[in-house]
């Protein structure tokens, strides 16, 4: 069975979607502060985080970057707020996604499963690597090293990149990464895919290592 860790300090909204969520055949934790949160997310050890935005005193941003030095599972965001530029911020950072409140449970338990799904197919118990120019991927661990140093991507822009290498220097439409990779359908409006390509170039130092060919999309550059 899953585990599902909800940092929120809404009582009310927490304790509903526990029971939504453990109807739905889901082991779920609660964590209503900040404090001790990283040290709840060593103990439990989820297959998934769904972190309120608005936690008092700690910026959840902190909680996401403290998170991500030892983890990649994957993380939802609580949000209030809606707005394309708050959405692009949460994913370009260390989130997997986000849904506004009020939310539809039955959006967000869809979410929980597609990520879920994904995470687990990911998983790969064959140690091996793929090597591009300075950049090595190692598939076992799931981390991304140039010139063997390791650098930080968050799932999406690691699933991404991986898919891209895994093709040589085929291109890869935008469906086929929005759908396949990062498992979000609405890749024809949406700017998602864009910031993650963007974020993957900035944080390897090549901005030319992914090539995006107008109407047709991305492909690993010769």
């Amino acid at each position: 069975m899953e585990k599902i860790l909800i940092i929120e300090d809404d009582l009310g909204i927490s304790k509903s979607l526990k029971l939504y969520l453990e109807n739905s055949d889901f082991e779920i934790e609660l964590h209503n502060t900040w404090k001790d949160a990283i040290n709840k997310i060593k103990e439990v050890n989820p297959n998934l985080i769904i972190l309120d935005i608005n936690l008092p005193v700690m910026n959840w941003m902190e909680i996401c970057k403290l998170t991500r030095d030892f983890s990649n599972v994957p993380i939802i965001m609580l949000t209030a707020k809606n707005t394309e530029n708050d959405k692009i911020l949460w994913l370009e950072l260390w989130a997997d996604d986000y849904i506004a409140k009020p939310f539809s449970p039955r959006e967000l338990l869809a979410r929980i499963k597609r990520i879920i799904k994904r995470s687990l197919n990911n998983t790969d118990n064959n140690s091996n690597t793929i090597t591009y120019n300075d950049i090595t991927l190692n598939l076992d661990k799931k981390i991304v090293l140039v010139k063997n140093k390791e650098i930080n991507l968050t799932k999406n822009e690691y699933d991404l990149l991986e898919r891209i290498l895994k093709e040589n220097w085929k291109i890869v439409t935008r469906e086929v990464l929005m759908t396949e990779v990062i498992w979000y359908d609405k890749y024809v409006y949406d700017r998602t895919l864009d910031t993650h390509i963007k974020n993957i170039r900035k944080k390897l130092w090549n901005s030319k290592i992914i090539l995006t060919v107008r109407g047709e999309w991305y492909r690993l550059n010769k």
